[in-house]
């Protein structure tokens, strides 16, 4: 006799099945319906004016152009305020607040005319210069903290990852986002209507009623002006102050439209975007992601000490050697051999290579590491030696740089560099204070260089 399967049995030659299967799934019941918000809906339509904007009057403009500048000021306002109805729900952090306040110091310092630390003060204004790079920073930036899109809630060691985020990820993630929010505001439209089923008869009634009203009224108006001299002398100053010349480049005007359809779904798809990401799930990839660094620890701490003293060593022997030269500014007298110019110039920016290699190695360190290198004494004293050196690395390129400055002058070129320095070296001081401290500083010099970044465009 056969066995007979305990799952399944026959019957009249049917299968039946076990009353514990489980039931098979209905793909329709399980797809949600799209649905937007009132403000995503209000959102959708306004993002056209303000792409067009940005297309119009900030992208495809004559170089030169005097009104520029308030542009740039109007558009950012209402990218502020379209951000701010979209989130209204969502906590304000103080770091957004930063973010914010340098977002509008530098559109405030493009409408005042001033970021001539970043383009001669005769130059014509250009929008394609580096002052609208910093406006776009920034206001991505601000859009991802008051949203509450950063990885980690606040900015930190997973910059990198946040700013992929807010450039590239979420605003293509979402691209097609504004035109399923719009197509979902004009169904419910449409679905409105169908329910209050309006007279048409009554509306185009009252629209013939009206018309004829308004054309007795020109009439009555043409024949008191020619009864008139007088009144027709002061109605015809009363209409040429709504009187305007209709001159419109309809291939232009639809040509800046079409180009503002890819930037609309690129800004909304970031603003909205971030809004309907799960922010929970924000926090268990940052989480992944640590637990993934932590698997690039597994460098002894032996390794690190004799690599940090190789830099170490290196540093100390190029400061033995070419002491006389490196420090020649601090005395006003440049090394043998070199003019005052030569001086000041050669090395600047090699210098500060080397202070950003260093910060290079320090993140190598400390990710990879077996053990914190707070809690290995030799390769932490290694550590706080090397940013030491840094430290007077930045030191002797401020003492160049003043030295040049002094005798032959302030320029917007030399403020940038002087602002570069001391971002290199404050970053120095967070690193050591990191150290010997165990206290995350990195948010803290990034907020200092975009602070900074932000008022030097006031100059």
């Amino acid at each position: 006799m056969d066995r007979i399967q305990p799952e399944t049995a026959a019957v009249s030659g049917q299968i039946i099945a076990p009353q514990n299967a489980p039931k098979p799934k209905d793909p329709a019941a399980e797809r949600v319906p799209f649905t937007a918000l009132y403000r995503e809906r209000i959102g959708a339509f306004a993002m056209y004016a303000l792409a067009y904007l940005y297309i119009d009057k900030l992208l495809l403009i004559p170089r030169g152009d005097p009104h520029t500048p308030w542009w740039v000021a109007a558009f950012v306002v209402a990218f502020v305020a379209l951000t701010e109805y979209l989130h209204r729900e969502t906590p304000r952090s103080r770091e957004s607040r930063v973010w914010l306040g340098c977002l509008l110091t530098v559109a405030a310092a493009i409408a005042l005319g001033r970021c001539h630390a970043w383009y001669e003060q005769d130059a014509a204004w250009d929008v394609t210069s580096r002052v609208p790079l910093f406006l776009h920073i920034f206001a991505v930036w601000w859009a991802l903290s008051r949203s509450g899109a950063l990885l980690e809630g606040e900015s930190g060691r997973l910059l990198p990852l946040d700013a992929l985020d807010g450039f590239v990820v979420f605003p293509f993630r979402y691209f097609f986002l504004r035109l399923r929010t719009v197509g979902f505001a004009l169904s419910r439209l449409r679905g409105a209507e169908r329910r209050e089923k309006p007279n048409v008869e009554a509306v185009l009634w009252s629209a013939v009623i009206s018309a004829a009203a308004l054309g007795l009224l020109a009439w009555a108006t043409g024949l008191l002006m020619r009864a008139d001299s007088g009144f027709a002398a002061l109605l015809s100053r009363f209409v040429d102050l709504f009187r305007f010349e209709w001159s419109v480049d309809l291939s232009g005007l639809l040509s800046r439209f079409l180009l503002s359809l890819p930037v609309g779904a690129y800004l909304f798809g970031l603003l909205d975007g971030t809004l309907r990401e799960d922010k929970s799930a924000l926090r268990r990839r940052a989480e992944n992601v640590a637990e993934q660094m932590q698997a690039l620890r597994g460098v002894s701490e032996r390794v690190w000490s004799v690599l940090l003293a190789l830099f170490c060593a290196l540093y100390a022997l190029f400061f033995a050697v070419q002491g006389q030269y490196l420090f020649g500014a601090f005395t006003g007298a440049p090394a043998e051999g070199f003019s005052v110019a030569e001086y000041a110039r050669q090395g600047f920016f090699e210098l500060c290579k080397v202070m950003a290699v260093n910060f290079a190695l320090l993140w190598l360190v400390t990710r990879s590491s077996k053990v914190d290198v707070r809690q290995q004494k030799a390769a932490r004293a290694l550590c706080l030696a090397l940013l030491a050196e840094s430290l007077l690395l930045s030191v002797v390129a401020f003492s160049k740089l003043y030295l040049y400055i002094d005798l032959f002058g302030f320029t917007p070129k030399r403020l940038q560099s002087t602002w570069l320095v001391c971002v290199l070296a404050f970053g120095c001081g967070c690193s050591i204070w990191s150290l010997m401290r165990s206290e995350k500083t990195f948010r803290v010099w990034m907020m200092f260089g975009a602070v900074t970044l932000s008022l030097l465009c006031l100059y």
